[in-house]
């Protein structure tokens, strides 16, 4: 409470220091079009340098800031475009003022892409990575697609920022109420030809759900900006060990107050998957496997919806999003146990294979109104959203001794469907006072109610019999109260921004298990305080000095509080975790802004009562390897940055990206500290004729992940672009992991148990993609269309 009275204090003292005042407007073509990414500068009479400048949004808006009346010259200018520059005098209040520009008559679109949208922009509280032009995205899938990202790292579905693990997804701004496996199929079912761009938001601000220690990753869908009808079909077929291709379409109609969409993706993918295991054996055995995998997925993913403008301050919105995904997974294993006494020896070999589907539907409706004309909005925002998930395993093995000589045979199967039921709503309204900052509310609800069920078979003397001790019934509920406030203002030359967020958790998870009844109730209340400081050191604005802190927490995943169990091979398995408890992350961080361009950064983050999927030996068998998600105890990383974008040429454009980084994980079974060195690079190079080509290069000298340590890990990745016709067909290809050395090995560490691995996965492969865009409209600017559930989809598996 006396945070919360702090905050206000700050909140009304800066009402009364405010004094600049903006200078706000439109870029505008010829034709009333906005002029998308135009540079807009505002100059003080009698000088040459800018007081402010901006570069303007997707529809051409821009907004200024002078810290004093008088008289300026406002100058605009935008590739394809004449520069436009005007006079204009800054009074005691806010001056609007709209800039048309004269087009030059050459053809815009892709010097503006190339010149206005890099493939990697740094911003004030996130890294903007643009896939829409950037061929080495083509033919991924949106899960592969965020390993291009600076300090993203992805395995087998699980995703980090920055080596922060507990990473969250949004779509459109919506936070994704899936995990795991789930998460997965709808990662791999949204392609990158669906996606504009994506931002890599480290620490997010109040306004955002609290629930993330490792940051979030927003997917910016495409929007299209014509009237009429336009849109776009692709098809891209990817060659590695084994093919795969993906295809779609996608449409937008707008006409009057009306705007309607439709998208359509199918993709189908096969995929291998090698890993090698040893470890320490009871009574001074060594324990070694072969796990050769084969995958098979197929998905597919609708999206449809509309708007509808009520008049010029507010509009409706609904969309459905259904994501319809199979996925087979056929692992052979041939395991070796050996003992001094090599009487004692054991192989056994087996197939494992797995089945697993899910069908997940969304259903939104959100309404937003303009209240003013400076800013203020009011935004209400409601999903409906259900999941069903089938899954099934099983496993049969022959056992041999070491003489290979046969010794038995066994095989069992379970089967362990779950159906999810999410409802959301949150509504928020955003104050605009002018020059007196910005002041934003909001608050949300959240309902979920989850069915998951197991029944467990073995093979007995030629017949199933079922195993009634292992099956179970495990019912889910949680009701979420959240609500926030937040302050952005300009307070004595430092711009600020106040946050605190307040999140209540009721939640019952119980366990029907062998004929008992095992409640799980928690009930608990945090605050999340954000804090946010931007200073300019210069009169220009181009040498800067910010800092923040912000608090965040993660609740255990539906996924992995569901107690089912999943066989690798006859001495490894995988389960869940109903015991589990949140997870609770405080970062600080310290950014240096150099000419506008050089970003460097120092932050510490420490998490405490860490969710880790760690690799353990089982408590009453120590022959039983278990991968089993647990509170492990705390995680420490300090780390250090640069981000440097450098343009060698007019052709040619790099980002380079280097962090130095002490990571420590602190639990009782183990404890882990490393310096880890990463380094990236992404190069953009524009040829003539309308080519393009793309490189991104990746070194990590370790990884920390869960109880692992993971070896060197290195890879180039390259693509290729061409546009015909006006640009209405593009043509890319791209080769991944070029010199084949994206290869993951490493060691598991807990108590006793050293676990040694390698693991070789299809990385490297070829994708050839074509995109024909259609286009019979003129240009409008598209509403966006959000939900409220996309946190609830993260958390799903």
């Amino acid at each position: 409470m006396k945070l919360f009275t702090c905050i206000i204090l700050i909140f009304i003292s800066a009402f009364s220091a405010m004094a600049q005042r903006f200078v706000r407007g439109k870029v505008k073509d010829e034709k009333s079009a906005g002029v998308p990414f135009s540079t807009v500068l505002l100059i003080p009479e009698g000088q040459t340098s800018p007081v402010a400048q901006k570069i303007a949004d997707s529809a051409g808006n821009y907004e200024l800031q002078a810290k004093t009346s008088g008289k300026y010259r406002l100058k605009a200018s935008a590739v394809g475009y004449t520069e436009k520059s005007m006079d204009v005098i800054v009074g005691q209040s806010d001056l609007k003022e709209d800039i048309t520009l004269k087009s030059t008559g050459q053809q815009l679109s892709d010097v503006v892409v190339a010149g206005r949208k890099p493939l990697i922009t740094r911003k004030a509280d996130r890294i903007v990575m643009n896939i829409e032009n950037n061929a080495l995205a083509s033919g991924k899938s949106s899960l592969e697609a965020m390993s291009l990202a600076p300090g993203v790292f992805v395995r087998d579905g699980k995703i980090s920022i920055n080596g922060n693990s507990g990473t969250r997804v949004m779509v459109n701004g919506k936070l994704l109420q899936l995990s795991g496996d789930d998460l997965t199929n709808y990662l791999n079912s949204l392609r990158s030809d669906e996606i504009e761009s994506m931002e890599i938001i480290a620490h997010p601000p109040a306004e955002y759900d609290a629930q993330g220690t490792g940051g979030m990753i927003n997917i910016v869908l495409k929007k299209q900006g014509k009237a009429g009808l336009n849109g776009s079909v692709y098809s891209n077929y990817r060659q590695g060990r084994y093919g795969g291709f993906d295809n779609g379409v996608q449409a937008n109609f707008k006409k009057g107050k009306l705007g309607v969409f439709a998208n359509y993706s199918y993709s189908n993918m096969k995929r291998f998957n090698d890993i090698d295991q040893s470890r320490n054996f009871p009574q001074n055995g060594l324990y070694s496997a072969i796990n050769n995998g084969i995958s098979r997925n197929t998905g597919q993913r609708i999206r449809v919806g509309g708007t509808f403008d009520i008049n010029d301050k507010q509009y409706v919105a609904v969309d459905y999003t259904g994501s319809l995904g199979t996925y087979n997974d056929d692992f052979s294993a041939r395991t070796q146990i050996i003992y001094p006494n090599v009487a004692g020896n054991s192989v056994s070999r087996g197939v494992f294979p797995a089945r697993y589907a899910s069908d997940y539907h969304s259903v939104g409706l959100n309404y937003h109104l303009k209240t003013d004309t400076v800013g203020s909005e009011l935004v209400i925002l409601s999903d409906f959203s259900t999941n069903n998930a089938r899954n099934r395993s099983e496993g049969r093995t022959s056992f041999f001794n070491g003489s290979e000589q046969f010794l038995r045979d066994t095989a069992f199967r379970n089967s362990t469907p779950s159906e999810a039921k999410i409802f959301t709503a949150d509504a928020k309204y955003i104050q605009s006072f002018g020059k007196l900052g910005k002041l934003t509310g909001g608050g949300k609800i959240s309902i979920t109610d989850i069915d998951n069920r197991a029944a467990f078979e073995a093979f007995s003397r030629g017949s199933w019999l079922q195993n009634t001790a292992q099956d179970f019934t495990y019912l889910y509920k949680e009701n979420i109260l959240a609500a926030y406030l937040k302050f952005d203002a300009t307070l004595a030359g430092t711009d600020i921004q106040l946050g605190l967020r307040g999140e209540n958790t009721d939640l019952t998870g119980t366990l029907f298990n062998n004929n008992q009844v095992t409640p799980n109730k928690r009930d608990y209340f945090n605050l999340f305080p954000s804090v946010y400081l931007k200073r300019n050191l210069n009169e220009k604005g181009s040498y800067s000095l910010s800092a923040s802190y912000n608090r965040r927490f993660n609740r255990p995943s539906f996924f992995d509080l569901n107690p089912y169990v999943g066989y690798i091979d006859n001495y490894s398995s995988s389960m869940g975790n109903p015991y589990l408890t949140p997870e609770f992350n405080n970062a600080y961080e310290l950014n240096f802004t150099m000419a506008s361009k050089y970003v460097f950064t120092a932050s510490y983050t420490r998490n405490r009562d860490a969710i880790n999927n760690i690799i353990k030996t089982a408590d009453n068998n120590p022959e039983m390897m278990i991968q089993q998600p647990n509170n492990i105890g705390s995680t420490e990383n300090y780390l250090i940055g640069i981000f440097a974008p450098v343009k060698a040429a007019k052709w040619w454009e790099m980002q380079y990206t280097a962090q130095f980084s002490n990571q420590r994980v602190d639990a009782p079974q183990y404890s882990i500290s490393k310096n880890i060195l990463t380094l990236q690079t992404n190069q953009s190079f524009t040829l003539p004729n309308q080519w393009s080509v793309n490189l991104n290069a990746f070194y990590l000298s370790n990884i920390i992940f869960a109880n692992a340590v993971i070896d060197p890990l290195y890879a180039v990745n390259v693509g290729v672009q061409k546009k015909l016709f006006k640009n209405k067909l593009v043509l890319k290809a791209n080769v991944d992991d070029v010199f084949f050395t994206n290869k993951v090995s490493g060691a598991f560490f807990f108590n006793d148990l050293t676990m040694n691995f390698s693991q070789v996965q299809q990385d490297r492969r070829f994708t050839l993609g074509l995109t024909w865009n259609f286009d019979l409209g003129k240009a409008f600017k598209m509403k966006n269309v959000e939900s409220s559930s996309d946190d609830v989809k993260s958390r799903l598996k």
